[in-house]
């Protein structure tokens, strides 16, 4: 009895030193001047199940909206993905989104509509270019500036997947930042897309087709053989197969200038545009004798057309590794190949991003989920692919085979985050993310990127020339019209419009950038 006795009093004053012991160390810590680390996106592996309590205070719940398009409606599985998404997220960053997908004919006209109601949403997809034009769009007030405090704070596993060679490209024409990149293929090479069916079937060599015109021979066999086929497929978004070699610059591009010229002389359309006349004589040739598509000026988006299957060439002006998979899915199923027409030009990474509307009443919280957009694999590949089991099957640990009519497949992982997340699907190649950063890296790189026009003297000159390309860019660069009349016509029309007054501003902004660069 006496020992047990002695026994539990020295367990007690154990117990006290203990607990004097633990006080002394957090005493001597509260002088501590190193901060606390920073939390992680994903838990160590040496990690506690039970997560750590954290010192920074709770995040409100929030619901995000986001707007991007898709080639086609992604199917009747939308609403329970975007479920799963928001589960995922609300133990993330305690919010929600809404996904609101749009089709690429849609999705301009809806999005001026919301930024000029002044909706509330919050994200948005935007290029340099295209859909959602960066600059424009900057310069009516409609998107977010996004500073180096709110990536740094917001977006650091994101930003740190950029390489920074490529940020600048990001700068507006005010030298800020309005967009986060999707950092994907960042080089852009024209290829003209062909079904594989009818190159083994006319024993088509494409070694020997470096341009548009070396495939007149293929479409004369297609439209004397295939009556129920289209041999070339044009629409008003899928069009421009003219090269000139002897200039530099890409579509979307602001600015063009000669290859051999050591002043980088501003080439512009109207000083080049009798260049075209043998190309637009020829599409309408093509035109007339029924090798492209009739509807052709009217059609808004190729893929309408090509979802059937019998278009058998069509134009890719970003063609990329492993791209031939999701153009068969475009194609009816249809195995394609690319091949190219162009050089390979590095066209910096803005020409797809992420931006966050001016008027979103949760900017910081939208900046969270871009992050995890374009850092967190498992949301990325949940949005672009669905739900595992139910939408895809998992192959191994790089590739998912897609379940065919499972109701879910927006066919646009380049639209949602940094594609070198995305799993590969049956027919890419294993090495298909490493040979795109091997493009991005080894394409030319103009003199003219990182360049930006800014339109604040020469908006209404803008208004008025748009308006006259609406009206005749498309009829000749899909043949329809005869250039021969309407080319004189057109240019006029640009003239009257203040062509030359913009392109004037525009070459004294350039000599100011070649300048600055240190060209000049």
């Amino acid at each position: 009895m006496v020992n047990n006795k002695k026994n539990r009093m020295i367990a007690k004053l154990l117990s006290i030193a203990l607990v004097f012991v633990i006080l002394a160390a957090c005493s001597s810590n509260n002088g501590n001047n190193n901060p606390t680390p920073a939390p992680t996106t994903e838990p160590s592996a040496a990690a506690s199940d039970k997560p750590a309590e954290s010192t920074e205070p709770a995040l409100e719940p929030v619901k995000l909206t986001f707007l991007y398009p898709v080639s086609a409606n992604p199917g009747p599985d939308q609403k329970l993905v975007n479920d799963e998404i928001n589960k995922y997220l609300q133990d993330k960053i305690n919010a929600t989104v809404e996904l609101k997908p749009l089709t690429f004919d849609e999705y301009e006209p809806k999005l001026n509509a919301m930024l000029a109601a002044n909706e509330n949403f919050d994200i948005a997809w935007s290029s340099k270019g295209w859909l959602g034009n960066y600059q424009p769009y900057i310069d009516r007030g409609a998107y977010h500036e996004i500073t180096d405090d709110m990536i740094a704070k917001y977006a650091p596993e994101a930003r740190a997947n950029i390489p920074d060679k490529f940020w600048p490209d990001m700068l507006a024409a005010d030298g800020k930042v309005y967009g986060f990149p999707i950092y994907q293929v960042a080089a852009k090479q024209k290829s003209l897309i062909i079904q594989k069916r009818f190159i083994d079937k006319y024993n088509l060599d494409v070694s020997t087709i470096h341009s548009y015109s070396d495939i007149e021979p293929f479409l004369k066999k297609l439209k004397d053989n295939e009556p129920d086929v289209v041999p070339l497929g044009l629409a008003q978004n899928s069009r421009g197969m003219y090269i000139d070699s002897t200039v530099a610059g890409t579509d979307g591009s602001p600015v063009y200038y000669k290859k051999d010229d050591p002043a980088y002389t501003l080439s512009t359309f109207l000083n080049t545009a009798n260049d075209r006349l043998p190309y637009y004589q020829k599409l309408h040739e093509w035109y007339e004798k029924g090798y492209i598509n009739q509807d052709a000026p009217v059609l808004q988006n190729i893929n309408d057309l090509k979802a059937k299957g019998n278009v058998a060439v069509s134009i890719e002006f970003t063609s990329k590794p492993g791209g031939e998979i999701g153009e068969k899915a475009i194609n009816g199923g249809n195995d394609v190949v690319y091949v190219p027409i162009s050089e390979s030009y590095f066209t910096g990474i803005a020409s797809a991003m992420h931006v966050i509307n001016k008027n979103s009443k949760n900017p910081e919280r939208a900046l969270m989920l871009i992050n995890l957009l374009n850092s967190d694999k498992y949301l990325y590949n949940l949005i672009c692919n669905g739900i595992e089991g139910k939408h895809y099957k998992k192959v191994d640990e790089f590739y998912i085979e897609p379940i065919e009519g499972s109701g879910y497949a927006p066919n646009g992982d380049w639209v949602f985050g940094n594609q070198f997340n995305a799993f590969l699907k049956p027919g890419q190649a294993a090495d298909t993310w490493q040979k795109t950063i091997e493009l991005n890296d080894n394409a030319v790189v103009l003199a003219s990127s990182g360049f930006t026009v800014n339109e604040e003297n020469f908006k209404a000159e803008v208004a008025n020339i748009n308006a006259v390309k609406n009206e005749y860019e498309t009829a000749l660069e899909t043949g329809a019209v005869d250039p021969n009349k309407v080319l004189p016509e057109y240019l006029a029309k640009l003239k009257s419009s203040g062509m030359e007054k913009v392109d004037a501003e525009v070459a004294k902004q350039w000599e100011a950038f070649l300048t600055q660069k240190g060209l000049k």
